[in-house]
Formats: structure tokens, sequence, C-alpha cells
């Protein structure tokens, strides 16, 4: 039995199996899935967080356009107008009306007039001058709106100074009829007003913060980044060219190695930018844990599966492997070995069907050893029962030879009859001969025996010659005619023997029928003769057995002889054969 090499084993398919077909597609899957979900999640956070900027954006420049429009109202309020135009009106008045305009609103700090006459500031107590306010917006003949990045003030509070940080709108009084200017109004609002309009946005793992058109930096969490520029940051040029293009969007960058994403969103009150740095680990955080959990199932699937179908293939091998041991010792000629597994299913009836058919191999070969030896048993016996031919032979042709000379002629015929029946004995090397060398045996033998008993008896033959070739064991009709003519003379009437042979219907078996007038077999010792060939006894008196048992040796057990008789009705022996010709079998007869 060839061995299998691991690589052509069911165990090892099975491991393939699993690679090719669970491992590698979950692989894919995984693959193509985590790429899927990634970019379709990095869109979808993108968006979103693109659209909480935008939001808070909005929701800041509606807050910086609602100031806008008080210092609007102020500015169009016609008493306020007549007092800053008349350098006579009281500082008093001017600041009470002032002190009015600041009350109304919960979001103002502070309120400032400049103008030729003085400095009016209700609210924030500044130690920082505003003639620079002035001077700034001197140049312009209209009263449209100036925003100031965030300044950090000294505010004089009670007895000490406090440290805020304001951001600015500034315009100038002009009167709308005579377009004459009569100062500058500045309204201070404190940054931590942006920075809790954008409050949730903060987190610990981006920066959220406000510039200017000048890239300074208006609001931030982090107050000592108040006033600072960003023009040197990566993301900087990149965010003034494309805001000329569109309000809000986000511009990817590397910064100190690691990948991050500035997404913006433009102010239209004054064209400032709110700005959220955050890097992408950061911002896809979380799908970046779903990936991770995601393959930690597919790895313990994958896991799983291939521990299953190694403790299935453990489960399905082990007994097969211990199935091909044993019927290795079978195949050394152990044919006592049975094989045992431990399971319920299909490979328990293999190891069943394996066991009965070693059991009907040793019976097989038992048989088959028994039939042998019976079989050279036999051919043992018609050995003996030659006695030598080879002496007889040579010694018969001496005597025929004498009896031709002295003239005995009758004597000399038998002489030549039994010579010819020992040729046919010793030249016959073959186990079959074809029917017509059967014949000329038996008219051999039947020359002898009328010479022994005056040729008391006849012997009529209907052999067709299409049948001649057919093959029979050697030498198995010579006992049945002895038999006839022995019990057959016995009867007062002339003794006749008919052969004939026939095919049966079947087309595949052929007859030889010898039938005799004789006075029959009694019933007991039909019996008994049949119980001889039946159990294959070597001491039976009709010496028909060893012509049965020889049948069946070499044809089959369904052939063999058949005796039909009854006392003093004759009887008749039937040899049913198999038709079978020369050139089936190999070789020649003599």
């Amino acid at each position: 039995m060839t061995k299998i090499k691991f690589y052509n084993s069911l165990r090892f398919q099975l491991i393939i199996i699993v690679v090719f077909f669970i491992i590698i597609p979950v692989l894919i899957l995984f693959t193509l899935l985590s790429n899927t979900v990634k970019d379709t999640f990095n869109e979808k956070y993108s968006a979103v967080a693109q659209q909480s900027i935008t939001e808070t954006g909005g929701k800041i420049n509606y807050l910086l356009s609602d100031i806008e429009d008080y210092t609007t109202t102020i500015l169009a309020n016609q008493t306020f107008l007549e007092m800053v135009s008349n350098n006579k009106t009281p500082d008093s008045d001017i600041n009470e009306i002032l002190r009015g305009f600041l009350a109304s609103r919960n979001d103002i700090d502070g309120i400032s007039l400049i103008n030729t006459k003085s400095t009016y500031s209700i609210g924030t107590n500044k130690t920082t001058p505003l003639i620079s306010i002035q001077q700034m917006l001197s140049e312009n003949n209209d009263s449209k709106p100036v925003w100031l990045s965030t300044v950090k003030q000294n505010i004089k509070i009670l007895s000490g100074i406090s440290t805020r940080y304001y951001f600015s709108i500034a315009r100038n009084i002009i009167d709308f009829n005579t377009l004459e200017n009569y100062g500058t109004l500045d309204v201070d609002i404190e940054e931590v007003l942006l920075e809790q309009a954008y409050e949730n946005l903060i987190s610990d793992d981006g920066e959220v913060f406000i510039i200017d058109a000048n890239g300074t930096i208006v609001s931030h969490p982090d107050k000592s980044k108040i006033g600072t520029i960003i023009d040197t940051s990566p993301y900087y040029q990149e965010l003034k060219r494309s805001a000329l293009i569109k309000t809000s969007g986000n511009i990817p960058f590397y910064e100190d190695g690691q990948e991050e994403i500035a997404f913006y969103s433009e102010l239209e009150t004054n064209g400032w930018h709110i700005i959220k740095t955050i890097s992408k680990d950061d911002l896809y955080a979380e799908i970046t844990q779903i990936q991770s959990f995601f393959l930690i199932g597919a790895g313990i699937y994958a896991t799983l599966m291939l521990m299953f179908i190694l403790g299935l293939s453990f489960q399905y091998t082990e007994p097969m492997l211990k199935i091909i041991h044993d019927l290795k010792r079978v195949e050394k000629g152990d044919l006592t070995v049975r094989t045992k597994v431990n399971t319920t299913n299909e490979i328990s009836e293999l190891s069943d069907s394996i066991n009965n058919m070693i059991g009907e191999m040793e019976l097989l070969i038992d048989k088959l050893v028994t039939e042998e030896r019976n079989k050279r048993e036999v051919e043992l016996e018609a050995l003996h029962a030659q006695i030598n031919p080879h002496f007889l032979y040579n010694t018969l042709n001496t005597i025929k030879w004498m009896a031709k000379i002295q003239g005995a002629n009758s004597v000399s015929n038998a002489i030549v009859a039994l010579v010819k029946l020992l040729r046919i004995s010793i030249n016959i090397s073959s186990d079959f001969i074809t029917l017509k060398e059967e014949m000329e045996y038996i008219q051999n033998y039947i020359v002898i025996q009328k010479l022994r008993f005056n040729e008391d008896f006849e012997i009529d033959y209907h052999m067709p010659d299409a049948l001649m070739d057919l093959l029979l064991p050697k030498l198995i009709l010579q006992p049945i005619i002895e038999n006839s003519i022995i019990y057959g003379m016995e009867n007062s009437e002339k003794l006749t023997i008919t052969i004939e042979s026939f095919i049966e219907d079947n087309k595949v078996d052929y007859t030889i029928r010898i039938v005799d007038n004789g006075p029959g077999i009694p019933e007991e010792v039909l019996n008994q003769i049949s119980k001889d060939i039946n159990s294959g006894s070597k001491f039976s008196k009709a010496g028909l057995n060893n012509v049965s048992q020889r049948i069946k040796l070499f044809c089959g057990e369904q052939y063999g002889l058949e005796i039909l008789t009854s006392e003093g009705n004759g009887t008749t022996v039937l040899v049913r054969l198999p038709i079978k010709h020369l050139d089936e079998i190999g070789g020649s007869n003599v």
C-alpha cells in the first residue's frame, strides 16, 4: 500500500479548504468592506465635522451681525446725533445716552465715543487709549463697520486692574443728511462671547479658534495664543486661496509628521474664519476602533473555523488512519485482523463492511485451500489407480506382439484397446479433454469389456459432431459406463447402453446422458450412493463420487451427476457440464 504524502492527505486538503474558502474570503471581504466603510465614514465624519463648523460659524455670524445692526441703530438715533453734533452738549448727557445704549444689551461690555471735544467710555474702563481707533477710521468718509481684532486690555475694577480680552466694532458717526463726521463710535465685546459660541467644538483631539483676514487669532481657548499670526501654518496659504472660491471647506495637511485636517467656515459679517484642526487619527478614531473590532472578530472567526475544521478532520481521519493501518496488516496476510472505530457515522459502517469483507476473504481462502487439497487428493487417487501405466503400457505392447505371432487375434485386439487406453491416460496433460477424445477412450474401454463379457451387451452412440469439440474433465464417463455394465449384466435380458449429448435450453450448459436397460438400483442403494456423492466419500462402492467431486472442482458446484432410476426400470445418469472450448482455457490437451 502506497504511503500518502502529507500534502496529499485529507487533513492538509481540509486546511487548504479552510484557508482558500474561509480565511482568504474573510480577509478579502474585510479589506473591501473596511475600505468601503472607512471611505463612507470618512465622508460622513468629514461632512458632520464640516456641518458643525458651518453651523457654529453661522451662529457666530448671526451674533456679530446682530451687534453690527445694533450699532446701526445707535448711529440712526436722532437724539444721539444731535447730542454729538452740538459741542455745547454736556458730557453727562452724552454719558447718559451711551449708558442707556449699553444697558439694553447683555452681550456688549462697553461703548466708547471719540470726537474733537472729548473721549467718552461707558462700561469698560480701559487703560489703553482709543485715539488710534479714530486715526484708523479718519481715512474713511463713511460709517461702514470695522471689526477690530481681540486685544488684551487692562481694566480698572474698583481699586485694582483686571486683564480682559476684547474685540471691537468701530464706526464713523456720519450724519446721513449732511454727511458730516461727528466722531467715532467703538463697541467692545468680550472675546469670551465668541468662545462660548464654539465651545461645543472644543475637544482634546483638536484645536478651535477664529482668525481675522490677516491670519491673526481673534479667539482661542488658550488666551496666550490670541494675537498670534498663523501665516506660517501649512494650511493657511491654501485657506486663503480656498476662501476666495468657497466660504467653507476642509484642507488636509501634515504637521510634525501627522496627517491632519483643517475645517473652516467664513463669517460673512466681517470676513473672519472659524477654524477647527484635528488629526485624522482622532477624527476617525471610532472608525479605526470599529475596524479593529471587525479585524479581531474576523481573526477569532477564522481561528475558530480552522480549529473546527481541524477537529473535524481529526474526527474523521483518525478512524480512517486506523482502518488503513489494519488493512496494511491484512495486506501482509493477517486475516485475523478486525478493525474497530468508535464512531456512529458512515465510517463505522465502512469498518463493519471491511470486517465482513475480511471474514468472507478468510472463508473463501479456506474454501479454496480445501478444494485444492481435495483436488490434489482426487488426482493422487487417479494416479494411484493408474498402477504405473508406463510399465503396463510397455509390457502390454510386448504381449500384443506375442499374441499376434501365435494367432490369438481376440487377445491381440483386447491388448491393443488396453494399450490405447493407457496411452490416452499417459499423454493427457490437461485437466480437460474434448468430448471426442473422451469418446475414443470409452470406445477402447468397450472393446475390452465386450471381450470380457463375450459381447453380451450393446452400446449406442448419439453424439452430434457439433458437440465433439466441447471440453469436459478428463476420463469422467468411464466409471459411469463401468457401473452400467457391471450392474446391468445382472439382468437376464441383453444389456443395452445408450450415450447421447445435447445442449441445454439456457445455451450455456450441455448434458451427457447414459441410459441402460439394466435392473435399476434399489432405493436404499441409490440413497447410499447419493449420500456418498454429496459427502465426497472416498469409499463409494459405485465409484461415482470421484466423478462428481472432480466435476464440481473443475466446473463449479452447480454441475455434476444426477441419477434417475428405480428398481426394475433401468438407470439414467445425467452429466451436466458448462459449454467450454479449448481456446477458453488455453493450452492443448494431448
